[in-house]
C-alpha cells in the first residue's frame, strides 16, 4: 500500500506540466528579424518624424529640426484648414477615390466577363489590347491627354484625373479578373440560363459574387493609389484647382521658404486614411491575393 505523502507525491508528478525548453533562435532566424526590425526602421522613421514636427512651431522647427515639441497642441491642424485650401483638397482627392473606385467594380469585371465568356476571337484581340497598355508608360500618354482633354474643355477638372485613372486601372483590372473568371465552372452559368437569366443577371447575382475575393483586393489596392496618388493630378490639374492632398502639400514648398509645419501635419492627415484602409481590410486583401495566387 502506498502512503499518504507517496499518493500526493505521485498527483503532483502527474499534475505538473512538463518542462519545456525554451527555443532557441536559429542563426537565419537572428538574421530575418534583424533585417525586419531595420526595414520597420527606415519606413517608421519619417512618419514618426512628421507626427512629432505637426505639434510644433515654424520657429521651433528651423531652429532645431531634430528637436521635440516644448508642448503638444493642435494648432498647426487649425491653421492647415485656415490658411490653406486643404480642405477642398482633401474633398477632391475623396471625390476622385470614390467615384474612380465606384466605377472599376462596375465596368472591369464586366469588361473581363465579356471577354472571357461572350468575346471568342474578338475577346482574345481586346484581352491582347488590355495587357498592351500595361507596357505604355504613363509619360508617352501624358501630352497627347493633355492636349486632348483642352480641345474638349475638360482639362483641369475632376473628371480628367477621374477618367485617366480608369484608363489606367483597367489594364490590371481586366487582368485580375480574366484569371478569376477563368476558374468559375461553366455549369453554374448555364444553370442560370436554363432558369431563363439573362447575360447580365448572370453575371451580377451569379459571376460577381464569386469575384468577391478578386474585388477587395482589387478595390484595396486602387484606393490606396488613388489617394496617395500625385504626378496625375499635378498634371491635369493647374493652379486654378486646390488639387488633391499632395499636390496641396507640394505647394506648400517654396523657393525661399516653406512652412513646414503644415507640410508636416497635412503629411500625417494625408497618411491617416491608407493606414486606416488598409488595416480595416487587411485580411480581404491577403485573400485576395492568395486566392489569385492559386487561381494563377
Amino acid at each position: 500500500m502506498t502512503t499518504s505523502s507517496e499518493t500526493k507525491a505521485l498527483v503532483a508528478g502527474l499534475t505538473t506540466k512538463p518542462f519545456k525548453e525554451k527555443k532557441r533562435w536559429t542563426v537565419g532566424e537572428i538574421v530575418t528579424m534583424a533585417v525586419i526590425t531595420v526595414l520597420v526602421l527606415i519606413v517608421a522613421t519619417p512618419v514618426l518624424y512628421a507626427l512629432v514636427n505637426s505639434f510644433r512651431s515654424y520657429a521651433e522647427i528651423t531652429a532645431d529640426p531634430m528637436g521635440l515639441p516644448t508642448t503638444f497642441n493642435f494648432d498647426n491642424y487649425v491653421q492647415l484648414f485656415q490658411q490653406t485650401d486643404f480642405g477642398e483638397a482633401v474633398l477632391n482627392t475623396l471625390i476622385i477615390t470614390v467615384v474612380t473606385v465606384v466605377l472599376l467594380v462596375i465596368l472591369v469585371p464586366m469588361a473581363a466577363y465579356g471577354i472571357e465568356r461572350v468575346g471568342g476571337k474578338a475577346g482574345r484581340f481586346l484581352y491582347l489590347l488590355f495587357i498592351a497598355g500595361l507596357m505604355i508608360p504613363f509619360q508617352v500618354r501624358m501630352i497627347p491627354l493633355v492636349e486632348a482633354f483642352n480641345e474638349v474643355g475638360l482639362y483641369s477638372t475632376l473628371t480628367s484625373v477621374i477618367l485617366v485613372h480608369l484608363g489606367g486601372a483597367a489594364s490590371f483590372g481586366v487582368l485580375l479578373y480574366s484569371s478569376f473568371i477563368r476558374g468559375i465552372p461553366m455549369d453554374v452559368e448555364e444553370a442560370a440560363d436554363v432558369d431563363g437569366a439573362g447575360r447580365l443577371r448572370t453575371f451580377w447575382q451569379i459571376v460577381f459574387p464569386m469575384l468577391l475575393p478578386a474585388t477587395s483586393a482589387f478595390v484595396i489596392t486602387q484606393a490606396l493609389g488613388l489617394w496617395n496618388d500625385f504626378f496625375i493630378p499635378l498634371v491635369f490639374l493647374d493652379s486654378s484647382s486646390a488639387g488633391t492632398i499632395n499636390v496641396a502639400i507640394n505647394r506648400m514648398v517654396g523657393l525661399l521658404t516653406s512652412q513646414w509645419q503644415l507640410i508636416y501635419t497635412g503629411a500625417i492627415l494625408a497618411i491617416i486614411p491608407s493606414v486606416a484602409i488598409f488595416a480595416g481590410f487587411q485580411r480581404f486583401f491577403v485573400k485576395g491575393l492568395a486566392v489569385g495566387a492559386v487561381k494563377g
